[in-house]
């Protein structure tokens, strides 16, 4: 009974090695949370219109892997101000009839940043908005070019605002890279998260996707008869021993 019950230790053991070597291939973002913009593809870019003082600021923005909070990209800000900006005003948003709704009443906004580096007295008029019925914002407690911050915007039941998005982050002379924005979500009034819209990519850190698809096979294949190899060898083990554990 000893031996049964030893032996069925091992076996198990050797399992969870098994298991957890198999596991270390998969890749750690297939858990996390999608936002409805993810913006680990360029596929939902277009979604975004832009207004105001675009042209003036040089502002434009478009999809990177240089960074991501998660998943395996971002949206990466970027202006061109080279003097005195008039009639200063302007950003990047989206409409509730992308999603299906007649409004964003009731809806909860967020959003995480990162500011690029050289950028961080460069943000002074970034606010993630809303704008229809009434003008509502709200700008992150902090920003820094080494970790994301997130900021939310909750918007009241009764305004039927039709646009949410976030502003031109600056107006002062300044070229190149301002900020990173990733995990765009929006959260309706019921409390359920809209739907991704199909730009999240898993970012995977794992050998099984830096290497063709036969070999993976094979690296699969050699892991289970080494593991098998293992029960093999401790069952051995324990027969030949047999008799100590008597």
């Amino acid at each position: 009974m000893k031996i049964k019950k030893l032996f069925a230790a091992f076996i198990a053991a050797a399992t969870v090695m098994g298991t957890a070597a198999l596991t270390s291939f998969a890749d750690e973002s297939s858990n996390s949370r999608e936002a409805t913009y993810c913006f680990d593809t360029a596929s939902n870019v277009s979604d975004w219109q832009t207004y105001g003082s675009v042209s003036e600021t040089g502002f434009k923005f478009s999809q990177t892997t240089k960074e991501s909070k998660s998943g395996n990209g971002c949206l990466i800000v970027s202006e061109d101000v080279s003097g005195e900006v008039e009639d200063a005003f302007g950003g990047a948003f989206v409409t509730a009839d992308t999603f299906g709704l007649a409004d964003f009443r009731g809806c909860t906004i967020s959003m995480s940043v990162m500011l690029s580096d050289n950028a961080d007295n460069h943000h002074e008029n970034l606010f993630l908005y809303s704008d229809g019925m009434i003008w509502i914002q709200t700008a992150p407690e902090t920003l820094s070019s080494t970790e994301w911050s997130g900021v939310t915007l909750m918007i009241p039941e009764d305004a039927a605002n039709t646009k949410v998005g976030f502003t031109i982050p600056t107006f002062d002379v300044y070229s190149g890279d301002v900020m990173y924005i990733d995990d765009f979500a929006i959260i309706d009034s019921n409390g359920n998260p809209i739907a991704n819209v199909g730009d999240y990519q898993a970012k995977s850190k794992s050998i099984i996707n830096a290497v063709p698809g036969w070999v993976n096979i094979v690296l699969i294949v050699v892991l289970v008869i080494l593991v098998v190899a293992i029960i093999a060898g401790i069952g051995m083990l324990i027969s030949s021993n047999v008799g100590k554990f008597h």
